[in-house]
């Protein structure tokens, strides 16, 4: 429990909510008493669990950067009536002073109090406290003193704003401790510009580099930013400058200045007024700069709904475009949200997926056009469908999902991909004016709603008459218009006696016709058409390919007469020859639509509305991590037995080893044994004097200063050293194989002939050699026998074929507990880095489900807390709509029997290692229901608690938009992790983290119990919970106005924060009939060869209207297949050569010809076929699409560098002369 923890306060909440926080709070206590008692036993690197827990950002802070002390009760106070951003600055402030905390050390302070600001700015998720500040230094002397702030690659992760805040913060501390303003020199700033226009250039930046505005800020800021070198290339101006340490890429210090302070001048200006800081008003100059200099393309791009092509620029051979720019035939913008939606989630017809012959299912990664740039999809089948043009010449328009099933190998061509449902909330967190709307069910349903609101029900009942309508079937259709939908009669009937446009549902795509065309369809329906009873009173009209191609066009469904001579109109005859009017009218006007309405007998809408290209993005993920190679124990095996590293086989590895196992002593050489196993650890010593072999520092008989002396073949490892403080045995293993007691990290002196232990008060060596402290040795160990041992204390017979590890890459290089891999591999489990099993899966939105979607019981949700469906009934059917909770996840299927298989290992460490009772008792995967999880994202140091209740098909995790919010995470197509909670709390450990930069990111360092919304990232306050979007608001987005203009309008999540409100209550625009309909993974993941997904994807592009196929096919060999040809290229010419045996490279072949280890065969590491993967299938695409010359040549020069580089092998009559 973290400092103050007790005093935190939960949010505003009702009284089903403070039941559900309470048993999860009971839920996290009790297996935090059972991980707290196992690891006690000593089989772990320390003896307390690793993950401390914490209710909101106040704990978090403390627990993750350990302090100072107080910190979190001070965090508390100030939230109570200051914004965030003050919060941060105040404890800063004080920090820096040693108000809080003590810190007498001005630059310790000064680091401390940086890092502090970041994590509360940040809710202390992202490692970017952590990781992203390497280091706050104050250099210089006396007046030339200043502040140097090191930052490193991971300060991405805290975002554009608050990693310009990290800036702010540095000089207000500066500040704070009267120091100096740091002073750029002109080659300072030089380097500076040089810096990020190389980063640019080679790597990525989310903000267009502007010269002139780098010179600007980097010439003024207070204090110095610089940090770790992070990239591999140099800079060639500006070198060996005094003040900057390294001449490589400072990737931290780039991003910040470029992303941060440039990028977001004009927030960081707002800020600098609010907060009074002085010394940075020229901000607001910068600020006004970078609104002239911003990119005017893309400004008025926006501004003016203008086609963006950027989501096309990096098209991948298999991933299909859907729709160009604008292209009429793509998706066509709906408004509203449905329960499966938000966060970045936008939802298409289930139809739409099957006819895009399955590239798109729930969860699959989309790059769009606008408002965003990605985003994932998931299936509403209350939107617009696909319309589709068959090869046996029929147009069909798909309303529900079993429609557009086996249709596979029958369409000619996709004339509409159907409906894309985004919601407001997108607009206002990309700031994005609103584009207009087609006529939607929604709008009709408001424009019937004023229409009778006006009646008196007298004069209503009147206008009813012969419509078999009534005051309650019209509430009925005004209430749920999507799923409601009047006759046709009844729709022409409403049109004209209420003079209300015609429902949506039977109005076509006029817009898309010019006015000549219009005329001429008209015309030629209203003169050649007849009413035939054989087709339940439809029109038919004779075939004219003109007209047919017209009736293409607008969408209306039809097809051939048995003989194929005339065509038959799918849709009712009535709204059609309503929306045609009188043949003896005269048509007039500027477009096709306002020409129709001049004759038609009811008032017609535009439907096509705004279109939105996209292509495809990443395809969805649900799968167990696994490292490459999979491994399921961190124990150190080296490179003997090639990639796999199975231990058993090591073990059972004929090389023979001089050893003394794990550090055991030894005092008479006669006992030294000749062992089969892997060098480990050196331990063996030998006297001077009396040349006694021995373990012991001073020699047993005469009393001389020992000296290593063990010789040894075979494979080194390095690992912790370690001593049992009970009988002093030294070993790696963190629990002694002697007595039981926990071991203790042995430091020793690394100088030559000393090897002394460390003096654990002075914490030097005794002889005082300075710098020579070690953690590791280099040891042997008896493999084999280790195995045996560990074997019998976990009670297994056999192995399971566990598989180690490499080396370790932590700082201590202390490896994890033999027998937790061999009960991994028992259960086919895998682990991580740091110990624990994970299940990767992408992330979905969801705020409502259905007991049966889920596939649980409802007597088993009401246990969970589920009392009531979402309407306030009492939940009694599986097919009532209920409110998720915002810690609940519904997990994929194969991932629930992943954790299934976890929780079984986890007892089973409980019961044959730590000998505790088992906790989860896993027998079916619906005992898993109920279970505690942790969500942790990869750019995150802090998981959320997640209760699991229920299963999907869909290859997605589906939680709470609040839930991914908390990880800051949207739902664009990001994956993150899951991990039963008791196996993170039992084997996670610090320890087995890497040394290097990065290695806190995307580890459970602090662990969130309840989440608090206020506390999460704020783009889930932007989502609409609206049951209805109101009348003004479609006018209002027919406008193209701000979005920021209808917020008030609409019931959106700021509104309610800080209130019960804000976790229940919320409503959905658009239902669907299952949140995970459609296919279950997308054919991307099915379809195995590159060949077999490019021929799909361009056969697709080829089908879609609303797609240009060469230009697809153009973009697919320019920004993919044509660079990865180079690229290898590049990479054959400069590859390394590796050993077959044990994996070892060189970046040449050794002059013996064979490597290190013996092993004489040696191999390439890039091949010829890899170069050439994709030359011929390129040549077929150049071909079949026509591409221009450019393409052609292109080809030739890459054919002829393949043909410079490798010999054909082929004999020609030229050999022989």
């Amino acid at each position: 429990m973290t400092e103050s923890e007790h005093e935190h306060e939960l949010p505003p909440h009702s009284i089903a909510y403070s039941q559900y926080f309470e048993s999860l709070n009971d839920e996290i206590s009790k297996i935090y008493a059972v991980a707290e008692v196992a690891r006690m036993q000593g089989y772990d690197p320390v003896t307390r669990v690793e993950i401390p827990p914490a209710h909101d950002v106040a704990a978090r802070v403390e627990a993750t950067l350990e302090g100072p002390k107080g910190v979190a009760r001070r965090i508390r106070e100030l939230q109570k009536d200051k914004p965030r951003e003050q919060v941060a600055f105040q404890v800063a402030k004080e920090i820096a002073e040693g108000t809080l905390g003590g810190m007498t050390d001005i630059e310790k302070a000064a680091e401390k109090a940086v890092r502090v600001a970041l994590a509360i700015l940040t809710e202390s998720i992202t490692a970017a406290p952590l990781e992203g500040i390497a280091k706050v230094r104050i250099r210089g002397s006396g007046e030339n003193r200043y502040l140097a702030l090191y930052l490193a690659g991971p300060i991405r992760a805290a975002g554009g704003t608050e990693a310009a805040m990290t800036v702010l913060v540095a000089d207000y501390v500066r500040q704070v401790l009267d120091l100096p303003a740091f002073k750029s020199t002109p080659e300072e700033t030089e380097r500076a510009l040089e810096e990020v226009e190389l980063y640019a250039r080679n790597v990525h930046l989310q903000y267009p580099v502007h010269p002139e505005l780098i010179t600007f800020a980097a010439d003024r800021l207070p204090i110095m930013l610089t940090g770790d070198p992070t990239e591999s290339f140099e800079v060639s101006g500006g070198r060996d400058l005094e003040r900057i340490e390294t001449n490589r890429v400072r990737g931290g210090s780039v991003l910040v200045l470029n992303d941060g302070v440039v990028g977001r001048a004009a927030k960081l200006a707002k800020i600098v007024n609010e907060a009074n800081i002085q010394g940075w008003e020229w901000l607001n100059e910068l600020a006004s700069k970078m609104s002239k200099d911003s990119t005017p393309k893309e400004d008025s791009a926006d501004k003016k709904l203008e086609p963006k092509d950027d989501y096309l620029a990096d098209v991948i051979g298999g991933r299909p475009v859907f729709s160009h720019p604008q292209r009429l035939g793509g998706f066509r913008l709906r408004y509203g949200r449905s329960r499966n939606t938000g966060l970045a989630g936008v939802g298409v017809h289930p139809a739409t997926m099957f006819i895009l012959e399955e590239f798109l299912a729930p969860g699959t990664h989309i790059r769009t056009e606008r408002p965003g740039k990605g985003s994932i999809v998931a299936p509403v089948d209350t939107i617009e469908g696909p319309i589709v043009l068959l090869k046996d010449g029929s147009v069909l328009r798909f309303t529900g999902l079993d429609d557009a099933r086996g249709f596979e190998g029958k369409v000619e061509q996709v004339l509409f991909v159907g409906d894309i449902l985004v919601a407001l909330g997108e607009f206002i967190e990309n700031n994005h004016p609103l584009a207009p709307s087609g006529y939607c069910e929604e709008w009709w349903s408001h424009d019937l709603e004023h229409t009778i609101s006006n009646l008196t029900t007298a004069q209503l009942t009147n206008r009813l008459k012969g419509s078999d309508l009534t005051h309650q079937s019209l509430n009925a259709i005004i209430e749920t218009p999507l799923t409601i939908l009047p006759t046709p009669t009844q729709a022409v009937h409403l049109s004209k006696k209420l003079k209300i446009p015609l429902h949506p549902f039977y109005l076509y795509r006029w817009a898309v016709l010019s006015t000549d065309e219009m005329k001429e369809l008209r015309k030629w329906i209203l003169a050649n058409h007849r009413i035939s009873t054989k087709h339940d009173d439809h029109i038919i009209l004779p075939f004219i390919q003109k007209y047919k191609t017209m009736l293409e066009h607008i969408g209306m469904p039809h097809k051939f007469t048995e003989d194929r001579k005339k065509l038959v109109l799918s849709d009712d005859s009535l709204p059609i020859l309503a929306q045609l009017g009188q043949d003896t009218k005269s048509p007039k006007g500027n477009d096709a639509l306002s020409l129709l309405n001049s004759v038609s007998d009811v008032l017609l809408k535009d439907k096509v509305g705004f279109s939105i290209g996209a292509r495809m993005g990443r395809p969805e993920k649900a799968e167990e991590r696994r490292m490459r190679p999979p491994v399921q124990s961190l124990f150190p095996v080296g490179r003997s037995q090639g990639s796999e590293r199975r231990i058993d086989e090591v073990a059972n590895s004929v090389e023979c080893i001089s050893t003394l196992e794990s550090f055991e002593e030894e005092s008479d050489t006669s006992k030294r044994k000749e062992v089969t196993g892997v060098r480990a650890e050196s331990v063996s010593r030998k006297c001077p004097d009396c040349e006694l072999q021995t373990f012991k520092l001073k020699c047993p008989q005469c009393g001389t200063d020992t000296k290593s002396d063990t010789q040894v073949t075979g494979i080194k490892v390095e690992l912790v050293s370690r001593k049992c403080p009970g009988c002093g045995l030294q070993t790696f293993e963190s629990k002694c194989k002697r007595c039981g007691s926990h071991t203790e990290i042995a430091l020793w002196c690394g100088e030559e002939d000393c090897e002394l232990p460390i003096d654990p008060e002075k914490g030097m060596c005794p002889v005082k050699h300075v710098s020579q402290i070690r953690k590791t040795r280099v040891v042997s160990v008896d493999l084999k026998t280790l195995l045996e041992r560990v074997k019998n204390e976990v009670g297994e017979f056999e192995t399971h074929g566990v598989r180690g590890v490499l080396g370790l890459t932590s700082d201590y290089k202390i490896p994890e507990y033999l027998g937790k891999g061999i009960l991994r591999a028992k259960h086919d489990v895998y682990c991580y880095r740091d110990g624990t099993a994970r299940f990767d899966a992408t992330d979905a939105p969801l705020t409502h489900f259905t007991p049966k979607e889920i596939g649980v019981p409802v007597n088993r949700l009401r246990e969970l807390g589920y009392i009531i469906d979402y309407d306030g009934a009492p939940l009694v059917s599986e097919d009532q709509v209920v409110e998720l909770k915002v810690q609940d996840v519904v997990v994929p299927e194969n991932c629930a029997d992943y954790l299934l298989r976890v929780g079984r290992f986890v007892d089973d460490c409980l019961e044959k290692m730590y000998n505790l009772p088992r906790y989860y008792n896993f027998n079916s995967l619906e005992d898993v229901i109920g279970q505690l999880v942790i969500g942790l994202a990869p750019h995150t140091s802090a998981g959320i608690i997640g209760r699991l209740v229920g299963f999907t098909n869909a290859s997605v995790c589906y939680a709470h938009p609040y839930w991914h919010a908390a990880k800051r995470r949207n739902c664009d197509g990001d994956e993150d992790a899951l991990i039963l909670v008791l196996d993170a709390l039992l084997n996670f450990s610090k320890s087995y983290l890497p040394a290097g930069r990065g290695g806190l990111m995307d580890a459970p360092l602090v662990l969130s119990v309840i989440l608090n919304p206020t506390e999460v990232d704020d783009e889930s306050h932007n989502i609409e919970v609206c049951r209805r979007y109101p009348a003004e608001f479609y006018e209002m987005v027919s406008e193209a106005r701000h979005p920021k203009d209808v917020q008030g309008l609409v019931d959106i999540i700021s509104s309610r924060l800080n209130s019960p409100a804000q976790y229940e209550g919320f409503g959905f625009t658009h239902s669907t009939t299952s949140f995970d309909i459609g296919p279950k993974n997308s054919r991307y993941k099915i379809l195995e060869t590159m060949d077999d997904k490019l021929e799909a994807q361009l056969r697709l592009a080829t089908l879609i209207n609303a797609v240009d196929a060469p230009d697809v096919a153009q973009r697919v060999l320019s920004t993919h297949f044509f660079r990865d040809i180079r690229g290898n290229l590049r990479a054959y010419s400069t590859q390394k050569i590796r050993c077959m045996k044990c994996n070892r490279t060189y970046r040449r072949v050794p002059i013996s010809g064979q490597c290190i280890c013996g092993e004489s065969k040696l191999s390439l590491t890039v091949r010829q076929k890899n170069i050439s993967k994709y030359l011929r299938v390129t040549e077929k695409i150049i071909h079949d699409h026509g591409l221009d010359q450019y393409m052609q040549e292109r080809l030739q020069l890459v054919s002829a560098a393949l043909d410079s580089l490798f010999v054909s092998e082929q004999t020609t009559l030229t050999d022989f002369f």
